[in-house]
């Protein structure tokens, strides 16, 4: 599994982040109750459409897609309509130890510093997204809650990035493929899940 680079040009005209949770869901056959198992392990999806093209122009598409290997090769991807924080943290922040399968964290930052819900951040390897408001008190902690659980314990002093954070992503189908008509490329779509280690 190698990682490949996104193509010059790349910039999708419809996009779709989304969170992949593994539940199991039991029904008792008699009495309608249900019960939900969460056994963690959260995970995002991408869908992704890339527009018409000219002839020129998708041939990178068309390499980038061989250059995949179907399911094979792996590319980071960030939330690519929020690139960085709604909120006004910036700088550069790093976070106290967090244990795996926890929804919360302590950055360091300065006072004031704020995160609003959607933002996403990147810690430990991991692409979080903020699930509430979040501002760092006079010390600069800022407590924050995540909106997926921990795979990976955060060790104190883990750098947060706030800029693009990205994660591992392959293909999730080999559906991706450029058509060529007369005078130019249709659109293409693609979906990726999150790679987890």
């Amino acid at each position: 599994m190698s990682e490949i680079a996104l193509p010059a040009g790349f910039c999708p005209k419809a996009f779709a982040l989304w969170q992949i949770t593994n539940q199991r869901v039991f029904g008792s056959p008699y009495g309608g109750s249900e019960q939900v198992a969460d056994f963690g392990n959260d995970r995002w999806g991408v869908s992704l459409t890339l527009p018409n093209r000219k002839f020129a122009d998708a041939a990178r598409v068309e390499a980038f897609i061989a250059a995949l290997r179907g399911m094979t090769n792996t590319v980071r991807l960030y939330h690519l309509v929020r690139k960085v924080p709604r909120g006004t943290m910036r700088g550069t922040p790093t976070a106290q130890a967090a244990n795996a399968g926890t929804q919360a964290l302590i950055l360091n930052t300065v006072a004031g510093a704020t995160l609003e819900p959607g933002d996403m951040i990147g810690v430990a390897g991991l692409l979080l997204q903020v699930a509430s408001p979040a501002v760092a008190n006079g010390a600069g902690a800022m407590p924050v809650t995540v909106v997926n659980r921990l795979r990976v314990p955060v060790p104190p002093g883990s750098a947060v990035t706030w800029d693009r954070p990205t994660a591992l992503f392959r293909q999730s189908s080999q559906s991706a493929r450029v058509q060529y008509i007369p005078g130019y490329a249709p659109e293409v779509p693609f979906d990726f899940v999150e790679v987890v280690s």
